[in-house]
């Protein structure tokens, strides 16, 4: 969740050694994520997010952080190195999933701020002859199990970019919907369009660490004695707190299982 500890890192990101690269992003396409964040819950969160694609590669950001950038490009929000003033300008540009996801040939290169890995993922699609029109475009039925879960897709083979929203790639053609089983995580694509300035860079932190690091620096946030300090609180409170930390991280749930 939203938190001022993460606000903090992306404006100290600023000032981490960078690694910049350029993708030639021919096309773009817009995905509303609606999703379940806790499994003892059915209330659901809204996200977004802009894929930017060539038919060889493809850069996932979230829209919070992209109208942020764009922002920032024009002059029109800015870093004043004051930390207190820096953190309210930025805090409500801060998404539930700030990620970046690089695509290409299979690889995926993973960064949020826990760190930056990269994986090769072949997911093992089964496609159908079932057909479900999306905004009018006839779209093909594809499967597949992958992270706990059972995925259902909707790509438009007129669109012939083996991309879709998160680490999700490999169909022949777009994906413009896809879902697990239980409707927990649904990606729907409401916007495409070509780009007429297609060069668009990224910038990745230079350290890469392995997934499984990755994984343990992510397991420590669930641990309350380092993600607050409950040493000036009374013992009522210690334990009220520990009780509602235990809960929300015992339910929290995550799109890989």
């Amino acid at each position: 969740m939203k938190t001022s500890l993460y606000t903090l890192m992306l404006v100290l990101s600023s000032y981490s050694l960078l690694a910049q690269k350029s993708i030639n992003a021919k096309y773009e396409a817009r995905y509303k994520l609606m999703f379940k964040p806790l499994k003892n819950s059915d209330a659901t969160e809204p996200e977004t997010f802009i894929l930017l694609m060539n038919e060889q590669e493809s850069f996932l950001k979230n829209m919070s952080h992209y109208v942020m950038d764009s922002l920032e490009a024009s002059g029109k929000l800015k870093r004043t190195g004051n930390m207190n003033i820096d953190l309210a300008n930025f805090e409500k540009y801060q998404p539930e999933f700030g990620y970046l996801i690089f695509t290409k040939n299979k690889e995926v290169i993973f960064q949020d701020n826990e760190g930056k890995y990269s994986e090769k993922l072949n997911f093992n699609w089964i496609i159908s002859r079932e057909t479900k029109n999306f905004d009018g475009v006839s779209c093909v039925k594809a499967t597949m199990q992958q992270w706990g879960r059972s995925w259902v897709a909707y790509f438009s083979p007129k669109h012939p970019l083996p991309f879709g929203p998160y680490k999700f790639n490999g169909l022949p053609g777009l994906i413009f919907n896809i879902h697990d089983e239980k409707n927990e995580f649904d990606f729907t694509l409401y916007k495409y369009t070509k780009r007429n300035r297609p060069n668009f860079k990224i910038e990745f932190n230079s350290n890469s660490i392995t997934k499984k690091e990755f994984l343990s620096i992510e397991a420590k946030k669930n641990d309350i004695n380092i993600a607050l300090d409950l040493s000036k609180m009374d013992t009522k409170t210690q334990n009220t707190m520990k009780k509602n930390w235990e809960k929300n991280v015992r339910n929290r749930n995550h799109l890989e299982q």
